[in-house]
C-alpha cells in the first residue's frame, strides 16, 4: 500500500513509483513543489515531493488506496549528532572516492608509459633510418673536391651530434609520467543525491475522521463542502486539481492533465449560500476569458451534487 506523509496538514508523496501508480491507476496527479537536483534555483519545472490536495489525501485514504502517516518531528537537541553522523558519512565517502582515484590514476599512468615507450622506438627507428640515408649520400658525393667533401662530413657529424643530443635530451626529460599520486581535492568530491525519502522509523498512521495539528481539516465545513463535489467529480471520470489562479475551487479536466486542457473552473457553493452578482459576473467573465465554462457546484441535502455551467456569451 502506498503511504503518504502528513506534516501540518500538507498530504507528501515521495515515491516517484507511489506518484506514477496515483496518476495512471487512479486518476489523482497532485502538485511538484520539490526543487530539481539539477536545477535548484528555478521554479518552471518541479520535482518530488507530490503535494496533494486535502481532498485528495482523504478520498484515496478513504478508498484504502493509501496510508496517512504522521511522520515524527526532528528533537533540535539531536541537530549536532545529526550533523555529525553526516561529516562521517562524508569523510568515508571520500576515503573511498580517493582510493579509487588513485587506482583510476596508476592505470592511466601504465597506459601513458607504454605509449611513451612505443614513441621513443619509433623516434630512435626514424633516426637511425635517416643517418643511414645521410651516409649515401656522402659516400655519392665522395668523388667531389677534397675540400668539399671534409665540409660536408663536418657539417654532416655536426648535425648528427646535435640531433642526438636533442633526443637525448627529449628522452631524459619525459620518461614517463610522474610517480608522485596527488590526493583527491576536497572540491571533487561527489555528492550523493537521494531519489526518494525512506519512510521515517517512528512514523504512526493518521486519522483523517479526527481533527490534529497534522489534518486540521476534520469537521471543517468548508473542507466537508469542497470533499463531497471533488469525489463526486472524481466517480465521473475527471482529473482534478487546484484553481486558485483562476478564480475557483478546483480545474476539471476530461484526462490526464498533461494531454488535455481543463474545460471547467468548479466552484464550490453550500445549496443556502447567497451568491454575489458581481463575483458571478467577474467568475463567468474569467472563465470565458481563458476559454474555459464556469461550473457551479452544490451538494444537496439527499446527497447529489447540482451543477450549474456559466459562460460569458458577449465574450464568445
Amino acid at each position: 500500500m502506498l503511504v503518504v506523509e502528513v506534516v501540518n496538514g500538507r498530504s507528501l508523496v515521495w515515491g516517484a513509483e507511489a506518484v506514477q501508480a496515483l496518476r495512471e491507476r487512479l486518476g489523482v496527479g497532485g502538485r511538484m513543489v520539490g526543487a530539481l537536483p539539477r536545477g535548484p534555483r528555478q521554479n518552471s519545472r518541479l520535482g518530488l515531493p507530490l503535494l496533494l490536495m486535502p481532498e485528495e489525501a482523504r478520498l484515496l485514504a478513504e478508498i484504502g488506496a493509501v496510508t496517512l502517516v504522521s511522520a515524527p518531528r526532528p528533537d533540535p537537541r539531536n541537530h549536532s549528532l545529526a550533523l555529525a553522523s553526516f561529516k562521517c558519512q562524508q569523510e568515508q565517502s571520500f576515503q573511498e572516492q580517493s582510493v579509487l582515484a588513485a587506482q583510476a590514476r596508476e592505470a592511466r599512468r601504465q597506459e601513458l608509459q607504454e605509449k611513451i615507450a612505443e614513441g621513443q622506438a619509433a623516434k630512435k627507428q626514424k633516426l637511425e633510418q635517416d643517418s643511414g640515408a645521410s651516409e649515401s649520400q656522402e659516400t655519392s658525393q665522395s668523388q667531389e673536391t677534397p675540400e668539399k667533401q671534409t665540409d660536408g662530413q663536418n657539417v654532416a657529424s655536426a648535425s648528427q651530434t646535435s640531433k642526438d643530443s636533442e633526443e637525448a635530451g627529449a628522452s631524459s626529460s619525459h620518461t614517463g609520467p610522474s610517480d608522485v599520486v596527488e590526493p583527491l581535492p576536497r572540491s571533487a568530491l561527489l555528492v550523493q543525491l537521494a531519489t526518494a525519502r525512506p519512510r521515517p522509523v517512528k512514523a504512526r498512521p493518521l486519522d483523517w475522521r479526527v481533527q490534529s495539528k497534522d489534518w486540521p481539516h476534520a469537521g471543517r465545513p468548508a473542507h466537508e463542502l469542497r470533499y463531497n463535489i471533488y469525489k463526486d467529480l472524481w466517480e465521473r471520470g475527471f482529473f482534478l486539481s487546484a484553481a486558485g489562479k483562476f478564480g475557483g475551487d478546483f480545474l476539471v479536466y476530461p484526462g490526464d492533465p498533461l494531454r488535455f486542457h481543463a474545460h471547467y473552473i468548479a466552484q464550490c457553493w453550500a445549496a443556502d449560500d447567497d451568491i454575489p452578482l458581481q463575483d458571478l459576473v467577474s467568475a463567468g467573465r474569467l472563465g470565458t476569458s481563458v476559454r474555459k465554462t464556469l461550473l457551479l457546484c452544490s451538494p444537496q441535502p439527499d446527497g447529489k451534487v447540482v451543477y450549474t455551467s456559466l459562460q460569458w456569451a458577449s465574450l464568445q
